[in-house]
């Protein structure tokens, strides 16, 4: 009996921690993920902020790269 309860627990011990190490892995993927999508957005935003403001006819301002709306 003692011999199965240290064996369960040790396999008990085993599988929390291959758990642990697949989180802290995805975790590390998701916040590399994010980090990536946000440069590339604040990237496009301060290129955006670069670009030469136009006025249309009513007065608001058009983004340079809104070409749909020339």
């Amino acid at each position: 009996m003692t011999t199965a309860l240290i064996a369960a627990s040790s396999v008990l011990v085993v599988l929390i921690t291959f758990g642990w190490a697949k989180e802290f892995r995805l975790r590390r993927a998701l916040q590399s993920l994010l980090a990536r999508v946000f440069t590339q957005r604040r990237d496009a935003h301060e290129a955006d902020d670069s670009l030469p403001q136009r006025h249309d006819t009513r007065g608001s301002a058009i983004s340079g790269n809104h070409r749909w709306m020339r």
